[in-house]
């Protein structure tokens, strides 16, 4: 048997003459020996010196500060695979080779890459770079290499669109979420919008025809021989109208359409049932599919809470949805702060990768996972998204006002309202259709 002196050492029996120690060579701490009595973190240090120095023998002030906060991770030793595989620490020597400060507007020069936007987060958690909403700033720059790589004459047109329109709107609806970053379809408009309307002028060149020349049957052309996309040129015809560079051309609007996919409502209480108390399915589907499938959360809002947006007094536990509050019952409270210790955790690994502690971490820590994968784990695990989510909501819409539902979801009161109608009408065709079977 090994006995274990207070120094750290152990011997292994007079004969043996093995002396073992547990205590690093260089920093005298015990434990976590890594590489030749070393420990990980000293081994860490050691490996980031020697490739974040310069040729002068000294580290940039602004690399020496990735550094620390690099060292000061929890596990060291879960970086050196980080080390080895990533492009990150490369891109910041390369960075820094130049003798200029790293600044955001140095990254946005740098093509838009997952070891970019990695790059960058890692600045912003050493305190190199300030922090910024980076959904809401990469949008400009998107913006300009598509107007870069425009006709002269049509960029014109579009870059005033794209900026005084378009960015103007998403920086308003930020502003108006009290910073919080708008929805990832507000941006996909914008882009779809951009494109459209640049797309819209190829084709009239094309036709030999100049925008303040287009008429309303090219238009409708247009728009017939494509997709439906392309009815996301209407802001930019509006807009174009208000600015004189077309005639009275009108884009209709799209109609809403119901929701059409729905499972029963027992096989849905079924699924929930599962979410809650099924313990060998991951425990990030079991709280994904629970938010859904009891409230009708959209996926891609749950895959947007952060531990800051969890509420938690000990008593009870509330989601954070745009300012407001949504209580969770006992179980799926108790499972989803598991989640958040996970995902506290996790973060605490790797905490330069980010400056948010994402509730459900994607395979990078600085992104959270990406409904594609939400929607195929789902499917794995006999979980329905869409229709889950559509049969919950509906349900919720024919016992309550619009009011309560908006604040009870995060939804807005205008697709609340528009939920209850829908709830009330299929209702009371449902109704209609049980009398017409009773009188057959």
């Amino acid at each position: 048997m090994i006995g274990l002196s207070t120094a750290g050492q152990a011997l292994c029996g007079p004969c043996s003459g093995v002396d073992l120690t547990y205590t690093c060579s260089q920093c005298g701490h015990s434990g976590d020996l890594y590489q030749a009595g070393r420990c990980a973190r000293c081994v860490l240090n050691e490996r980031l010196t020697n490739l974040l120095v310069t040729d002068g023998g000294t580290i940039p002030p602004d690399l020496d500060a990735v550094r620390q906060a690099l060292c000061a991770a929890d596990r060291p030793r879960s970086l050196f695979s980080w080390l080895d595989r990533s492009k990150v620490p490369r891109m910041l020597v390369k960075l820094a080779a130049t003798g200029e400060p790293i600044t955001h507007e140095r990254l946005d020069a740098l093509p838009v890459t997952h070891a970019t936007h990695y790059a960058r987060e890692l600045l912003v958690t050493a305190g190199v770079l300030p922090l910024r909403d980076e959904y809401l700033e990469r949008q400009p720059v998107w913006v300009q290499r598509l107007l870069d790589a425009a006709p002269d004459q049509h960029r014109k047109i579009a870059a005033p669109f794209a900026h005084w329109f378009l960015l103007r709107r998403l920086r308003q609806a930020h502003h108006q979420r009290g910073g919080r970053r708008v929805q990832g379809g507000t941006e996909s408009i914008l882009r779809s919008r951009l494109r459209r309307a640049l797309e819209l002028m190829d084709w009239l060149d094309q036709q030999g025809v100049s925008l303040d020349k287009c008429t309303q049957p090219d238009l409708d052309r247009w728009l017939d021989e494509g997709t439906s996309t392309r009815q996301h040129v209407r802001a930019f015809i509006v807009w174009a109208r208000k600015h004189q560079f077309v005639g009275d051309l009108k884009v209709p609007l799209p109609g809403r359409a119901d929701p059409v996919t729905f499972i029963e409502e027992d096989e849905r209480v079924e699924q929930l049932r599962r979410c809650v108390d099924d313990e060998e399915l991951p425990l990030w589907v079991r709280v994904a599919g629970a938010l859904m499938l009891l409230f009708g959360l959209q996926g891609s809002k749950v895959l947007q809470l952060t531990k800051d947006d969890i509420v938690d007094d000990g008593a009870s536990l509330a989601l954070d949805l745009n300012g407001r509050r949504l209580y969770l019952p006992p179980k799926l409270a108790h499972l989803v702060r598991h989640l958040r210790d996970q995902a506290a955790s996790r973060w605490r690994l790797d905490q330069m990768a980010d400056t948010r502690t994402w509730l459900m971490p994607g395979q990078s820590p600085a992104r959270p996972l990406r409904a594609e994968y939400l929607s195929l784990k789902f499917r794995d695990y006999g979980l329905s998204g869409l229709a889950g989510r559509n049969t919950a909501r509906l349900a919720l819409a024919a016992n309550l006002p619009a009011s309560v539902l908006a604040d009870l979801t995060g939804t807005s009161v205008d697709n609340a309202v528009r939920w209850t109608k829908f709830a009330k009408r299929d209702w009371t065709e449902y109704v209609a259709a049980r009398k017409r079977d009773t009188q057959n």
